[in-house]
């Protein structure tokens, strides 16, 4: 089996094709993903033909998945998985997660202790027109920074708060999701990440950080926000965003600690369909290991261990 790539930007990225990744494919074509991943921050494989089952076989090769804390979307036989989009049951109550924020620049993963983590975005139903979603360098954007900007990053850290951050989705829209239980709130407690964090694999330091931290160690909050404002900008000059436009059978695996990225408006796809599986795989090493992973999935599990979601 030969892989081909061909880049995506001039700054990260590559499509892969040569690999059908429903199949058993060999080990040493595992490892030369894993390679093609770190060196390029993102991968993209187009016409795969993935069901629930062979997503979640392909993220336990990749690493250690962790569960999605918005239960209710998880797949009932593969709670690894879970679902993005705008479809609804019969009932008009939804099946996959829809967030109506528009654009909003970040990293998935920041509310464990865990950063390295890989999310796997896969294209089950793709609307016509819109729910697009938008990529840039992280490594990038910390490697163009002035020598005066990465002196006044060092040592600065700032808080993640999922259940707060949350929050705000749902005051937004209640019918986006439910609550977050007590159990599942103190199982998300605040989480303290260096904005600058250096890659355990690579060795590149990438910016790592939200628009609007909730607290934020070694500057004024405001500042802090004005900063992480201009750093955002910085990173997402438009010469410097890859803007994917999903069809059937994408895929895109992407790493967390070298990218930034963010959905776009929901409104252009309302009268259409869009239906992804998403899913999160922690790589090793990482500098930060999560003291007992299985106790924190666990949590987010139904009472026998599988997930809540079953799809028409």
């Amino acid at each position: 089996m030969a892989l081909s790539y061909q880049p995506i930007k001039e700054q990260f990225g590559a499509e892969v094709t040569g690999v059908d990744l429903a199949t058993e494919f060999a080990d040493e074509v595992l490892r030369e993903i894993k390679e093609a991943y770190y060196e390029n921050s993102l991968l993209l494989f187009r016409g795969q033909t993935l069901d629930a089952a062979s997503l979640a076989r392909l993220l336990h090769r990749f690493g250690r998945p962790k569960i999605e804390t918005r239960t209710q979307f998880n797949l009932r036989d593969h709670p690894e998985v879970s679902t993005l989009g705008n479809i609804v049951d019969e009932d008009g109550e939804p099946l996959a997660f829809l967030n109506r924020g528009g654009v909003a620049w970040h990293t998935d993963g920041s509310a464990t202790c865990h950063s390295n983590a890989a999310t796997f975005l896969y294209a089950v139903e793709a609307p016509r027109e819109g729910g697009d979603t938008m990529y840039c360098s992280s490594a990038h954007a910390y490697e163009t920074l002035s020598d005066d900007l990465k002196q006044k990053l060092d040592g600065v850290r700032m808080l993640s708060n999922f259940p707060k951050s949350n929050d705000r989705i749902r005051a937004r829209d209640p019918a986006s999701h439910k609550a977050l239980s007590p159990e599942e709130r103190a199982a998300l407690p605040p989480v303290w990440h260096d904005v600058v964090q250096t890659h355990p694999v690579t060795g590149r330091k990438a910016l790592y950080m939200n628009r609007n931290p909730h607290e934020v160690d070694g500057l004024e909050l405001e500042q802090a926000r004005e900063l992480f404002t201009g750093l955002f900008e910085h990173a997402t000059q438009p010469h410097l965003v890859y803007r994917h436009h999903w069809t059937q059978g994408d895929l895109i695996i992407w790493d967390n600690l070298a990218t930034f990225h963010s959905q776009t408006e929901v409104e252009p796809y309302a009268e259409d369909r869009r239906l992804m599986f998403r899913a999160y795989t922690y790589l090793m090493p990482t500098d930060r290991p999560h003291k007992d992973l299985d106790a924190f999935n666990a949590v987010f599990l139904e009472a026998d261990g599988k997930g809540a979601l079953v799809l028409p």
